[in-house]
């Protein structure tokens, strides 16, 4: 990112080709809409090319780009007022019968995650953002972002049993 700040155009196709595809994922993940993701995910890039100056040396790359592409999506979400109904897991790939069955079960649980929750357990588990990472992203302490994993979890679990879906 110091290489963008410079002006040099190699690394900011380098940060894209490096980051894009979890990048997409988690929009996708986050609003369950693969043209929203899309249009969210270009918002996203054009902004840290923008904004590439209010990154600092001393923050990890990742976070700030997910930061970034966590406030579009609420902007996103502010303007249209509107929820998304299903969230993807997995990117489109042929599968059993049984296992599609299971796949949309938890997409339709971590939907039904309430949206603090939902944040925190996007970029944890899936994504692997680490507490103090997440913490930043949520404006939380890393205590309150571990407690929302965990309740998220907690939340899925006790989901998917009531329907049947865990095993």
């Amino acid at each position: 990112m110091v290489r963008v700040q410079s002006g040099n155009p190699q690394a900011y196709e380098m940060l894209f080709s490096r980051h894009s595809g979890s990048l997409f994922g988690y929009l996708r993940r986050r609003t369950g809409q693969d043209e929203l993701a899309a249009d969210l995910f270009q918002e996203t890039w054009l902004k840290v090319h923008r904004f590439s100056g209010s990154w600092r040396p001393d923050q990890a790359f990742k976070p700030w780009l997910y930061g970034v592409a966590l406030n579009t999506a609420r902007d996103a979400g502010r303007k249209s007022q509107r929820r998304v109904s299903t969230v993807m897991l997995e990117h489109d790939r042929p599968q059993a019968p049984q296992a599609h069955a299971q796949r949309l079960t938890l997409e339709q649980a971590i939907e039904a995650l309430p949206e603090n929750l939902k944040d925190a357990f996007l970029l944890g588990a899936v994504h692997g953002m680490d507490h103090r990472e997440i913490a930043t992203q949520l404006d939380i302490s890393p205590a309150n972002a571990r407690a929302r994993i965990s309740r998220a979890r907690a939340f899925l679990r006790d989901w998917l049993h009531k329907r049947g879906g865990a095993k």
